[in-house]
């Protein structure tokens, strides 16, 4: 039993030591997280505040008289590629443009690449163009510092513009041309300095330089087109080639750009006729036979497929229509062995180059579109189609049209002319409404004029009095009997029944043709004057 009381004790006394010492540790854990918690966010900075890098380096440059410590912070600031907007720092790269170090000087001047706001960037143009006067050494970084900043002021472009034709440096010129490149403007004042360059200088690059700001920055004026056209002819195929991508651009509409190609179109450089063919390609549908015979001889020698995909496509533009060219092109069509894009480039240029044969055209191009083994050149050639069909509508449009039948002509009769009598028609016998006197203007009766003849006119003896079956009007007796009276007189007309005779008179011009009215001295015409005077 002592024993067993021992164990007993002992066992609770390790099981309270193990919990006190858990206790502990729990506790002893919480207040160190405590203590990291407060020192976390009630930790307060008391060294220098804290500063951007652009401001450091400006620092160092400004107070710093290690020379190595200065380069690095200028060149640190020349690559900043963010804008500077601290005022200060912009003070001091501008004081560090005239820094006695060459190489700090040109860091600072193209850090001020970036340099300045918005509201600065009077203010910083005006210290710039001041320093490229002065410092003729700073030039080229000014000028490479002005197109970082985007500034195509006029201030800016007269000033390079002077420089550019007084100065003879190559390099000064090119980096002078960069900027005109990209900030050029298209007046002529622009387009007879950068020709004035061109003829003054022999360089090579001043010359590919002066070409391509044309080409990119010109609006077609005639001195461009004029330099562009001289010089897509030169031995220095990267000039040739710089002069012609400038055609390409710039004589889209102007016939001179035929005359350049129509020479380098004779070049062996594969460069030169690739070049020469993208011109073509760009200009309007124009017939030259003597670059169509050129086109044709690089079809059949030529076995490039991408030069003679672009040789097919030129035909189409300024082939002559011949049945050479058409041949040419119906065999690239049919052959199995020619590039897909060389076949759809013939089937286009075949709805252009019909020649002499439109129906033969037609069957080849009608073919083609049903069995052709790609999609893409079925297409091709129902555009092709299309293009022929409406080619075809207008050359019949304008064809011209045939004379007309000469007239038969019958001979006139030589015998008198017989003219026939007038006949009156009578309307029924006029009422008590309609017996109001005729006025004098209605009694005018109009002879229709009547052919020229070349024997005597003969004239119809009067017809007798004709007579009419009166009809009974409302006021007429019933008694009287429907009998033939004799009308004696023009009173006894009715007022309509001169009506229908002026609608009688009043007839069209081929009824009345041949006819002559020929009035006779009768009885009832005296009558009719009579009545008038009363």
């Amino acid at each position: 039993m002592p024993i067993q009381k021992n164990l007993s004790q002992r066992g609770y006394y390790w099981l309270s030591s193990l919990l006190i010492l858990t206790l502990c540790l729990g506790l002893s854990q919480t207040a160190e997280a405590r203590r990291k918690h407060h020192r976390r966010h009630h930790h307060r900075y008391s060294g220098p505040p804290p500063t951007h890098p652009v401001v450091l380096w400006a620092r160092t440059l400004s107070e710093s008289t290690d020379p190595e410590q200065r380069k690095i912070a200028a060149y640190k600031l020349a690559q900043y590629s963010q804008p500077i907007y601290q005022t200060t720092v912009v003070n001091v790269l501008i004081h560090c443009m005239g820094d006695p170090d060459l190489k700090i000087k040109v860091l600072c001047t193209k850090a001020m690449g970036h340099a300045g706001t918005q509201g600065m960037a009077e203010n910083v143009r005006e210290v710039l163009l001041q320093k490229y006067q002065a410092d003729p050494i700073l030039r080229s970084t000014i000028v490479r510092a002005f197109i970082l900043r985007g500034d195509s002021s006029s201030t800016v472009q007269d000033t390079f513009l002077e420089s550019a034709k007084q100065t003879q440096t190559p390099e000064e010129l090119v980096t002078l041309l960069d900027y005109f490149q990209i900030y050029g403007s298209d007046s002529d004042k622009f387009v007879s300095a950068l020709v004035q360059v061109y003829q003054n200088n022999e360089n090579p690059k001043v010359k590919r330089a002066v070409v391509k700001a044309l080409g990119d920055r010109s609006h077609g004026q005639d001195a461009v087109i004029a330099l562009l056209s001289q010089c897509a002819d030169n031995k220095d195929t990267p000039l040739a080639l710089t002069c012609l991508s400038g055609l390409q651009l710039q004589a889209k509409k102007d016939a001179r750009a035929w005359s350049a190609v129509e020479k380098t179109i004779q070049s062996e450089d594969p460069d030169v006729l690739m070049a020469t063919l993208e011109v073509i390609n760009s200009l309007p549908e124009t017939v030259n036979p003597k670059i169509s015979k050129r086109l044709l001889e690089i079809i059949d020698q030529i076995d490039d497929s991408e030069l003679q995909e672009k040789a097919v496509l030129a035909l189409g533009i300024c082939g002559d229509r011949s049945d050479v060219a058409m041949e040419t092109l119906v065999k690239l069509l049919k052959d199995k062995s020619t590039d897909e894009s060389t076949q759809i480039a013939a089937a286009l240029a075949l709805g252009k180059q019909s020649g002499g044969s439109p129906e033969k055209t037609r069957s080849e191009l009608e073919q083609c579109t049903t069995s052709a083994i790609s999609q893409q050149l079925r297409m091709a050639c129902q555009i092709g189609m299309k293009e022929f069909e409406a080619r075809q509508g207008m050359t019949a449009q304008l064809s011209p049209i045939p004379p007309p039948a000469k007239p038969i002509t019958v001979p006139a009769a030589t015998g008198p002319a017989i003219v026939p009598a007038p006949t009156v028609t009578y309307a029924p016998a006029p009422t008590a409404a309609t017996s109001a006197p005729i006025p004098a203007e209605k009694k005018t009766m109009v002879a229709a004029p009547s052919p020229p003849s070349t024997g005597p006119a003969f004239v119809a003896p009067p017809s007798p009095p004709q007579t009419e079956r009166a009809v009974p009007g409302p006021d007429s007796d019933p008694r009287e009997p429907n009998q033939d009276r004799k009308i004696n007189s023009v009173a006894d007309v009715p007022d309509r029944g001169i009506s229908s005779v002026k609608a009688e008179s009043e007839e069209t011009p081929a009824a009345t043709s041949g006819k002559a009215i020929v009035p006779d001295d009768s009885e009832t015409d005296r009558e009719l004057s009579n009545k008038d005077e009363d």
